[in-house]
């Protein structure tokens, strides 16, 4: 028999639950009770699984005489070729061929023997062999085991595939590796190495340039329990340019969010500084270009996260930077330069330039003994009311900021230190990106190293978004109060302090002439917060606590212009970079024309600040709500 056509299906034909579709060839021999079989286009459609696609599938069936009649002999093998079915929405196995080998009339064993290739559709389709798989397993998974091989092969030998990754020019890139799974109580325990080498990935969270030539090998054991969904990662060892990652936890990730729990440690061995950082690819520290290092780096983290309980989250252990030295750095990160006079430049949302010349006498710059103590009070209290204390980091409110986010679902709170917020705006850009926050942490150690406690504050105050294209404090004195940073008051302090979340939303209020009765209450709270926190004296804060904020609108100009340049930011997308910074070239260097004298422009032992131990306690957040909104 020839060219039967098969076209079963389940419930109503265009809303099948479950379809078959096949040309069917037999040739039987009846009295030897032999069939041969072959469905040519198989098509098997099922709501519950992938779809199921072959251009042949064929077997030599066995009709055994048995006191019942004919019944099947096994085992029974099947011959597939060209076989397709998708297993995510962008990847299909394609391309297969092998056997199937059914042990029994229960189809409660198989042994399989198949290798194929990739492809983004589930037609059968593949020119390459590029993987194989052979073991031999119960159908409900109860026990066996699989061993997975894939030999290295460029990823241009599956372009479909390749052009639905977040990867481009890498159809040169190679993966290869092997994985042997068993199963057995219930469990699916895999074990295995991969290697990737040569893959440039284009990510927008990942950094604004291509990061290319990632390679790196892996090697892996882990644990997992289909039923609970449970993953127990034994151990994993990430391998790149002669850095060792090791990893090690638990994921438990069910269907309901408040049952999940993570549990992960990451370590590496005390390991050559210069050879970590030459390990991470060029452009994810693309500011770290010119550093050489000294000493030795090492890591030792560990996060546990219960949905159940958050308030038992854990963030713990050290990143050891501290193991290490500077021996090179590139001129715009020396000490003389953070040291000295300098010319900031920075770029805002709308492309437009603005300048601030860090040095006396230029009418952008105020020493910090010549700021008022209440503006010092005021950042630390909705900043970083640990800056004195702390060496850049606060690793207590990394993990309040990742409890906060993971309560709210989503990023509301940050965790970034006045010491990481100033290397954000001198050194770096306000991209959202992996990469700036890696360069910003390395380079965070750094400042914190080579500059006092002291000059990074001046630093911040004096260059620091307080309005649209209005940086630093002197110049937010002038245009919000008519007045020198000397003369601020509690109360415009804190309002400016109050700006630094979102400074160019925030500049409504002085376009409206007035404060929102909501933001007023923020400014209230935050008077009463330097009282209780002891930066600002009883008898200030009774003496200032009911005065109004009264602006010089002298600057303002039309409300509606005034209104509009904030919308017209807001829809702006260039983002925001410091020209004078780390990132750019030797043109935008900070001296230039500024005629700005170099080096040391005061003795920093002279300077006289509020006592440190007015500071937060180490580990609380100054703020700790979303204040995003005017």
């Amino acid at each position: 028999m020839k060219g039967l056509l098969i076209d079963v299906w389940q419930g109503q034909r265009d809303q099948a639950t479950r379809k078959v579709g096949a040309v069917m060839n037999l040739d039987a021999t009846p009295a030897t009770g032999h069939v041969s079989i072959e469905l040519e286009d198989l098509l098997l459609e099922d709501r519950s699984i992938p779809a199921f696609k072959a251009a042949s599938v064929t077997s030599e069936i066995v009709l055994e005489r048995t006191e019942n009649g004919r019944s099947l002999r096994f085992p029974l093998t099947v011959i597939l070729q060209d076989v397709g079915a998708q297993i995510t929405p962008q990847i299909a196995v394609a391309g297969v061929d092998g056997r199937v080998t059914i042990v029994d009339s229960e189809v409660s064993e198989l042994d399989l023997d198949l290798e194929g290739g990739f492809s983004d559709r589930d037609d059968g389709r593949s020119t390459e062999r590029l993987w194989s798989l052979a073991g031999r397993v119960r159908r409900d998974l109860s026990e066996g085991s699989l061993d997975v091989s894939m030999a290295a092969f460029e990823l241009g030998k599956v372009p479909e595939v390749l052009a639905r990754l977040p990867l481009v020019e890498s159809e040169a890139a190679t993966v290869g590796g092997r994985v042997a799974v068993s199963f057995g109580a219930g469990l699916a325990r895999a074990e295995g190495q991969v290697r990737v080498d040569g893959i440039n990935v284009a990510h927008p969270l990942l950094a604004r340039e291509v990061v290319r030539d990632v390679g790196f090998d892996l090697d892996f054991a882990l644990e997992i329990d289909p039923s609970k969904p449970r993953m127990v990662l034994h151990q994993a060892h990430v391998r790149r340019r002669g850095v060792e990652l090791g990893l090690r936890g638990e994921l438990l990730h069910p269907a309901q969010r408040s049952d999940r729990s993570y549990r992960v440690h990451a370590e590496i061995s005390p390991t050559p500084c210069q050879q970590v950082l030459e390990a991470i690819p060029a452009a994810l520290v693309p500011a770290l270009a010119g550093f050489e290092l000294d000493g030795d780096f090492s890591l030792n983290v560990d996060v546990g996260v219960d949905f159940a309980d958050l308030d038992a989250l854990v963030l713990d252990g050290t990143v050891g930077l501290a193991g290490c030295g500077v021996r090179q750095r590139p001129p715009r990160a020396t000490v003389e330069h953070l040291a000295g006079g300098f010319t900031h430049r920075v770029t805002m949302r709308n492309g437009q330039l603005r300048t601030v010349h860090l040095y006396p006498g230029s009418g952008t710059f105020t020493p910090l003994p010549l700021i008022s103590p209440h503006m010092v009070a005021a950042v630390l209290t909705t900043e970083d009311g640990g800056f004195w204390r702390h060496k850049g980091f606060l690793p207590s409110q990394f993990e309040t900021a990742l409890r906060r986010n993971l309560e709210a679902g989503r990023v509301r709170l940050g965790a970034s230190t006045i010491t990481m917020q100033m290397v954000k705006n001198v050194m770096l850009s306000h991209e959202r990106t992996l990469a700036r926050k890696l360069q910003e942490m390395i380079l965070t150690w750094y400042v914190e190293t080579v500059l006092s406690k002291e000059r990074i504050m001046e630093i911040y105050l004096n260059v620091v978004e307080l309005g649209p294209g209005i940086y630093g404090v002197t110049r937010a004195a002038q245009h919000y109060f008519g007045k020198h940073p000397s003369e601020l008051t509690p109360p415009e302090a804190a309002y400016l302090a109050l700006m630094l979340p979102s400074p160019v939303r925030r500049h409504v209020h002085y376009c409206r002439g007035e404060l929102s009765t909501a933001f007023q209450v923020k400014l209230a709270r935050i008077l009463r917060l330097m009282n209780e926190r002891g930066r600002l004296s009883d008898l200030d804060y009774e003496v200032w606590k009911e005065i109004p904020i009264m602006f010089d609108l002298r600057e303002r100009g039309d409300t509606g212009a005034c209104l509009g340049e904030i919308e017209a930011l807001m829809a702006a997308n260039e983002g925001q970079r410091a020209l004078s910074g780390l990132l750019t070239e030797a043109e935008d260097s900070f001296f230039g024309d500024s005629g700005a004298p170099p080096g040391r422009f005061f003795d920093i032992d002279d300077v006289v600040l509020p006592d440190p131990t007015e500071a937060d306690a180490p580990g609380v957040p100054a703020m700790d709500e979303e204040l995003d909104d005017p």
